[in-house]
């Protein structure tokens, strides 16, 4: 008769067997996921990983994209020299649309190849091809670098859906990246012909663009603006003008430029009851020019408040070179609703 300890042995090396990691799947395999939010975790040859949770019974095919994007065209993350660290993209489709996951995607590196190509492994990201095909999105606040595992995660996601490629930042400090103001090789934003780039400098002044040639762009900060070389009835925010300057002022480029607002400042000068969304503009003049600055256009729906900041956004620019200064006009008035109307017609959502 078998003693109680070899049983015991027996008993749990079958547990072990039983609880054996499912075999890992290949490229074009039609994967079924179960339902009922049971947890689906795939492990693919390659060392791509999905883990994830579905209410209801789907299937999940993964292809490798040979001739992606190039890893130089990044957007959601400051910071320039971004690369691919694959020859090769993910296109994750599922049977049908779902947004109703907990997902994360998992993607491996190689220690000994990142310290070739000159990355860290806290400077490696997982990027989703953005819906218009220009640029690879990463976001900081749902990326995980899990060293011990020698892997980078997207996390908190409701679908998968999509294309990725893992992505290293050749910057020596992890995260974001700012450009400071100035001339010189470290203040400088390097823009590449192609796909779409972003640069935010040290205040929040973001760019985000498509240039259709290399160029190398600067900013810096001039004090002091003329009253006289205001629109009439409108005056400077602040007391200094961001002066842009490209290497190639003249190329084609698709651009947008968020322009930081010091609330505090602006709250000051609004009138008792009145908007301050509809007191800001934006006015431009060319570069080293003495005469008048001329509003780019209507700004007041372009007011984005984000948590801690709010700013004024441009759109559709075709230029950036040039003097650029955040102008105070005079503010519609906040109708006397209840505040049940109010909130209603969107003052609260306004953060007003």
């Amino acid at each position: 008769m078998p003693s109680l300890g070899v049983i015991l042995f027996a008993s749990f090396g079958i547990l072990g067997l039983a609880q054996e990691d499912p075999p890992k799947a290949t490229f074009g395999q039609v994967i079924p996921v179960a339902g009922a939010m049971e947890r689906f975790d795939q492990d693919f040859v390659d060392g791509l990983a999905l883990d994830l949770f579905s209410p209801r019974n789907r299937s999940v095919v993964v292809t490798q994209n040979p001739t992606p994007l190039p890893g130089r065209f990044v957007t959601g993350s400051s910071g320039e020299s971004f690369v691919a660290l694959q020859s090769y993209s993910y296109i994750i489709k599922m049977n049908e649309p779902a947004n109703d996951l907990i997902a994360k995607i998992e993607v491996p590196y190689n220690p000994q190849s990142l310290a070739q190509t000159g990355v860290q492994e806290s400077n490696t990201y997982v990027g989703r091809l953005a819906d218009d095909k220009q640029s690879w999105v990463v976001d900081e606040t749902t990326r995980n670098v899990h060293r011990s595992e020698n892997v980078t995660r997207i996390i908190k996601m409701t679908s998968i859906e999509g294309e990725y490629m893992l992505l290293g930042r050749l910057n020596v400090d992890p995260a974001n990246v700012f450009v400071q103001y100035g001339q010189g090789e470290t203040r400088t934003v390097n823009m590449t012909a192609g796909g779409r780039q972003e640069a935010e400098f040290i205040d929040g002044l973001w760019f985000s663009y498509v240039a259709a040639a290399n160029m190398r762009m600067n900013v810096d900060i001039r004090n002091g603006i003329d009253p006289a070389s205001l629109p009439p009835g409108t005056q400077s925010l602040n007391s200094f003008a961001w002066v842009v300057n490209t290497t190639n002022p003249t190329a084609m480029i698709s651009a947008s430029m968020r322009i930081p607002v010091n609330m505090n400042m602006l709250l000051a000068l609004r009138p008792q009851g009145a908007l301050p969304s509809t007191m800001l503009a934006t006015a431009k003049r060319p570069l080293g020019s003495q005469g008048q600055f001329t509003v780019t256009g209507d700004v007041s729906q372009q007011v984005v408040n984000e948590i801690g900041q709010t700013t004024v956004v441009v759109r559709d620019m075709r230029q950036l070179d040039g003097e650029y200064v955040l102008l105070v006009t005079t503010p519609a008035s906040v109708p006397n609703l209840p505040k049940s109307d109010r909130e209603a017609k969107g003052y609260r959502k306004r953060g007003l």
